[in-house]
């Protein structure tokens, strides 16, 4: 590799590097806070919170990945264009489509390790994330269960007591909810309560006293209240602290059991929107998944992972200026195609996820809409002698703005 290219690199790493760090940084405290507060609120330590939030870090840095490689790409040619620098590279005959390459370069090695990272490590992060919170919030009841919180239970009930004694075994003002399927809405409320270990079965029981089971119909609008003096409600602890395997969610899966699954769903004529309700123990976990899940992720990594080549022939554009110019146009503007487009990609993905839309053909014809405008905007750039065409877009802009603010500034008064 030849001066000019280790020089455009170093650049570009630093601002690489740096916005990695802050905006894994970012992101992990904002998430670090709502961690702390279930932490609390479930009685365990603040190293299970740690331990889940470095499993949440892959996916942080797959998300700060093109920011951080758009933003290195945009600063090294502005930083070159400002200093009359790249003006004396062009003079030496390296024009722009020559001085881009390690840039794009850098942005292939980038897309790779995206794909490494989102494909394969971020699935098998994001469950151990998930298998932590399970235990955290259903895996406390083996320690006893805690006065005023909410537990939401494997078995699909909400526990909640008012006080907790002798360890959380004696409890009082004890509340549980479930919602059936079929909207069949069950409620439990006892006075007192205890937890039984040790029983014939091996089972977990809560033993409750004065209390109501009421049901309600959504079908008919009746409500059946039992009253008991004393009832065994089974726990079945080794059921609720099973989690279950990993491919209950298409986040969960890598980028080659997702294709797996995406081929299986053409070949079988598998569609829509709806899972398998009864799965086989032995089923494979991109075959559980919803079709239009596995469609709607495995497109939306795949564009996602290409896309990051086109990212230095948007910068690139953005970056170059003028001594005229403003240097925060071409930045903001630049951010604001970024974000947005990602964003269009995320929607798209979850619409097509829920209602069963061709997730490809959207996700598809987003990127070539994207591809194709970067790739003009480069080339029209490097092709156009005078005033970069950012630049022509920011004086246009300037001057709407100044229409714009004529319409509402006060015209001085006409003397006779």
């Amino acid at each position: 590799m030849k001066a000019i290219d280790w020089y455009l690199l170093r650049q570009i790493i630093p601002t690489l590097l740096i916005t990695l760090l802050v905006a894994a940084l970012i992101l992990s405290m904002d998430r670090l806070m709502r961690l702390l507060d279930l932490a609390v609120g479930n009685g365990v330590s603040t190293l299970v919170v740690f331990q889940m939030l470095f499993n949440l870090v892959p996916g942080y840095i797959a998300l700060a990945l093109p920011v951080g490689l758009f933003l290195g790409v945009l600063l090294a040619f502005r930083k070159l264009s400002a200093q009359a620098e790249l003006d004396a590279i062009q003079s030496s005959g390296v024009g722009i489509v020559r001085f881009i390459r390690p840039a794009v370069g850098l942005a292939f090695i980038m897309m790779a390790f995206n794909f490494v990272l989102s494909g394969y490590v971020q699935p098998y992060a994001y469950y151990a994330y998930r298998l932590i919170l399970f235990k955290v919030t259903s895996g406390v009841i083996e320690q006893g269960i805690g006065e005023g919180i909410f537990m939401s239970l494997p078995n699909g009930y909400t526990l909640r007591v008012d006080q907790s004694r002798s360890g959380g075994r004696e409890l009082y003002g004890v509340f549980a909810h479930k919602q059936e399927p079929d909207g069949t809405i069950t409620t439990l409320t006892a006075k007192q309560g205890e937890v039984i270990a040790g029983g014939l079965d091996g089972n977990v029981s809560l033993r409750l006293y004065n209390g109501n089971r009421s049901e309600w119909d959504p079908k008919t609008h009746a409500n059946s209240t039992l009253q008991f003096d004393a009832m065994d409600w089974p726990l079945n602890l080794a059921e609720l602290m099973r989690f279950r395997g990993r491919g209950g969610d298409e986040r969960e899966l890598t980028i080659a059991e997702l294709l797996r699954g995406y081929r299986y769903n053409l070949l079988a004529g598998r569609f829509g929107s709806q899972a398998d309700a009864n799965p086989e123990p032995e089923e494979p976990p991109e075959q559980i998944v919803a079709p239009s899940a596995v469609a709607a992720a495995f497109h939306n990594r795949l564009v996602f992972g290409i896309s990051m080549l086109f990212l230095p022939l948007l910068a690139a554009p953005m970056g170059i200026m003028t001594r005229r110019s403003s240097r925060s146009f071409g930045l903001v503007l630049g951010l604001s195609i970024i974000v947005s487009y990602h964003k269009c990609l995320d929607f798209t993905a979850a619409y097509a996820s829920a209602t069963g839309a061709p997730a490809g053909l959207i996700l598809w014809t987003l990127f070539a809409l994207y591809a194709t405008g970067s790739t003009y905007l480069f080339f029209r750039t490097d092709l156009k002698a005078g005033t970069p065409p950012v630049q022509q877009l920011e004086a246009a802009w300037l001057s709407f703005q100044g229409r714009v603010a004529s319409v509402f500034r006060r015209k001085p008064p006409v003397s006779a």
